[in-house]
């Protein structure tokens, strides 16, 4: 399982990046649609600069010939850890199967079904993007849209790994999280998720109160010692 980052944001990938546990940053037309057009590529570099891991950027669906070109160009703003985002239609496909050829990694983005996610693997796509919360928006279940997606991926002998997005809450993500073997990609608001408890909270507040009582005690070892493990004793 890899975590990656749903972002634009260079202060959030920065954060992100120095806790030591997302695999990459994943971007897409949206986000960038934050910037002017122009800036796009300079934004992206910035990120590859920041994020020692994987890239994804998503190419403008069009034809084949088009989307190709612009994968390429997207390429070298990470050589060697840009993946190329391609959305799953036809035309999607005829990409993934051109840009291997070129050894360019792809993850056909947008799977809505496990069928999809077959196709995608057949044509050598490297990950597949299933929109969790666009499914359940859809009156589906996107959590069991990943894990079928999965299955059929594992079934066919497929090396594509399935990349969970769009998770609506924290429900989901835990969800998620549980389905063996899948990448998930978050955004910044949902890093809490992953770190904070109330639970957590209170015990480092009971540590720090018991390391001040140590401190008040005195330079009695033995007789610090003995107190804190006092004050400690409703945690066993």
């Amino acid at each position: 399982m890899a975590l990656l980052l749903d972002s634009i944001d260079l202060d959030e990938i920065r954060t992100a990046m120095d806790l030591g546990i997302f695999a990459g940053v994943t971007t897409n037309p949206k986000l960038l649609a934050e910037i002017p057009r122009s800036e796009h590529l300079e934004r992206l570099g910035e990120i590859a600069q920041i994020c020692p891991g994987s890239l994804y950027a998503q190419v403008d669906h069009g034809l084949a010939d088009l989307m190709e070109r612009q994968a390429l160009t997207l390429r070298e703003v990470a050589p060697g850890r840009t993946v190329i985002k391609v959305p799953a239609s036809r035309e999607g496909l005829v990409l993934v199967t051109r840009l291997r050829a070129h050894q360019v990694p792809v993850c056909v983005t947008a799977i809505f079904s496990p069928a999809q996610a077959a196709a995608a693997g057949a044509a050598g796509a490297q990950a597949v993007a299933v929109y969790v919360g666009r499914i359940d928006r859809a009156g589906q279940d996107g959590v069991q849209v990943v894990a079928d997606c999965a299955a059929v991926l594992a079934a066919g002998g497929h090396q594509t790994r399935v990349l969970a997005a769009s998770i609506p809450d924290p429900d989901r993500l835990i969800q998620v999280l549980k389905i063996p073997g899948v990448d998930v990609t978050i955004p910044a608001s949902m890093i809490a998720a992953l770190l904070d408890h109330a639970g957590t909270t209170q015990a480092i507040g009971d540590f720090d109160q018991a390391a001040k009582a140590a401190i008040a005690l005195g330079t009695d070892g033995e007789h610090d010692s003995e107190a804190v493990l006092k004050m400690l004793e409703d945690d066993d």
